[in-house]
């Protein structure tokens, strides 16, 4: 504990060292979030000041429109139907419903309302200007509003805009939603009578918003202009203090830096040659492993060689003898032929594998020249499908519109197309399938893929993929030199060879990237 608390606290001294501690900017940084935390909570108050005094104005005014528009509907439209000894219908009155449209819209004409609401005691939507509305009832309880205003208690609520309310209406702007009791009115003695219902009127607030932003702004500016001033009066004298502190402290930061500079020097030029040396010993005992397998395999297939050819030689030979007449009769070599026919068969691969071996050892610098590379891949695989039975295997060929050009050894690249197009056949398992090479040109890069629908490679594998005799194929059906050698010629060419598979069983791809001419 007593060495961590004391790590702790050198760190917090050399963060206030002088070396790292500059006053001006701390103080800078400092009185700016000083001045712009005051000048928002300000702005806020301001702000919440001013929409509690909109509010409650927009509130008197929502009661004045209410008491008019009450006073207006006994005067102008209920009166008269009743002293003309008629009855009020809006159900099923259309010129009532007219007049009392006229009555309305004379008295909210130029206003800032949205919509009228008329309630009887039951909740019952009497009329509205929302004419969809009529005859829709409010459950109690559904909207406690509404209830309140039943009861006698003028009632008012900010609605946000994205809201959707109890009559399934969305809001798409601020609106103050108020709510008045609507009572009998005897415009003779003035005397307001019992209550018969609720007016219920919406507000644009648009201007509320503005309003309120506009009082935050103003709030906002003062602030900061007078903030601003007593920041550039306390400046001055930071300045000056941080000069003194400046000036006391220069020497000891050069030479501080000088000291870091020479030490980051020295460990860069450490660091530089120590890995100059790691790459030089990694680079001598791959050149020395190459080396010693070219040599081992030489040697090997050329040692193996002749004695394979003297028994290729000789199963030729016996098997030529066994068709004479009088040995074909003696019933003890009967199956003579078939054994001389698989050791020639077998002698003949073994010599195909030493073949590989020979051409891994002796991997020549390429000769280039000018190489048109589908003229290359057309003519490989009209080979294959002219000498290999291709019956329900498909070979599709996607090429790039305009000819390819290559700075390159053609006969190295048809090895290398030969090697992929091969590993991509006998990848189909069970004989049938698809391998589609395909040619895209992306800038100054000229790219060649073999895509199978075989039986894939696992991740385990794909990263041995191209080292010498790794094989993913059977006993007996794969050296494990073709792809080390193609990797080898694409390395010798200045490109990529790449693989990449799904999967066991989701197919393979091999991407070859050159640059073209």
């Amino acid at each position: 504990m007593g060495i961590k608390s004391a790590v702790k606290r050198s760190s917090w001294l050399g963060f206030f060292s002088p070396e790292r501690f500059h006053l001006l900017w701390y103080y800078s940084v400092a009185s700016f979030i000083v001045i712009a935390g005051i000048s928002f909570l300000i702005g806020q108050i301001f702000a919440s000041m001013e929409k509690r005094e909109l509010i409650k104005r927009s509130e008197a005014y929502g009661q004045f429109i209410a008491t008019n528009l009450n006073r207006a509907l006994y005067e102008e439209f209920l009166l008269p139907i009743l002293k003309a000894g008629g009855k009020v219908d809006l159900a099923n009155d259309l010129q009532q419903r007219h007049r009392l449209d006229r009555v309305i819209e004379s008295h909210i004409y130029g206003l800032n309302l949205k919509k009228v609401y008329f309630y009887d005691m039951q909740l019952r939507i009497v009329y509205s200007t929302v004419s969809k509305h009529i005859g829709w009832v409010i459950e109690r309880g559904r909207n406690s509003r509404l209830d309140l205003a039943l009861g006698g208690v003028p009632v008012s609520f900010l609605q946000p805009a994205g809201r959707i309310d109890e009559k399934g209406v969305w809001a798409t702007e601020d609106l103050l939603e108020s709510y008045y009791p609507f009572r009998q009115f005897d415009p003779r003695t003035g005397v307001w009578g019992k209550q018969v219902g609720v007016i219920e009127v919406y507000q644009n607030m648009r201007h509320l918003e503005r309003q309120i932003r506009a009082a935050g702004h103003r709030a906002i500016g003062i602030s900061l202009s007078a903030m601003g001033t007593l920041f550039l009066v306390l400046l001055g004298l930071v300045k000056q203090a941080d000069r003194i502190i400046r000036l006391r402290t220069d020497q000891l930061t050069d030479a501080k830096e000088r000291l870091e500079q020479r030490v980051a020097e020295r460990t860069l030029e450490i660091e530089r040659a120590y890995r100059e040396l790691q790459e030089a010993q990694q680079q001598l005992v791959r050149s020395e492993k190459l080396a010693a397998l070219g040599t081992l395999a030489a040697g090997v297939a050329h040692e193996i060689n002749n004695p394979l050819s003297i028994v290729a030689g000789c199963a030729e030979g016996l098997l030529s003898r066994s068709r004479e007449e009088n040995l074909s009769r003696i019933p003890e070599f009967e199956d003579f032929p078939s054994y001389l026919r698989t050791i020639e068969a077998e002698a003949y691969r073994c010599k195909a594998i030493t073949s590989k071996l020979l051409d891994f050892a002796r991997q020549s610098n390429p000769r280039p020249s000018r190489v048109e590379i589908h003229h290359l891949i057309e003519e490989t695989v009209a080979a294959f499908r002219q000498h290999y039975p291709l019956s329900r295997q498909e070979i599709r060929l996607d090429l790039y519109p305009d000819p390819i050009y290559l700075w390159a050894d053609g006969h190295q690249l048809r090895q290398v197309i030969v090697n992929l197009l091969t590993n991509a056949l006998d990848a189909l398992e069970d004989g049938s399938g698809e391998v589609a090479i395909s040619t895209r040109v992306e800038g100054e890069e000229w790219w060649m893929v073999f895509q199978d629908t075989g039986c894939g490679i696992s991740s385990d594998h794909l990263s041995r993929l191209f080292d010498p005799f790794f094989t993913t194929k059977p006993p007996g059906k794969g050296t494990g030199l073709g792809l080390s050698l193609c990797y080898g010629i694409i390395e010798e060419h200045g490109g990529r060879l790449e693989a990449s598979s799904p999967g066991p069983g989701k197919g393979c791809s091999f991407k070859v990237v050159l640059n073209k001419l």
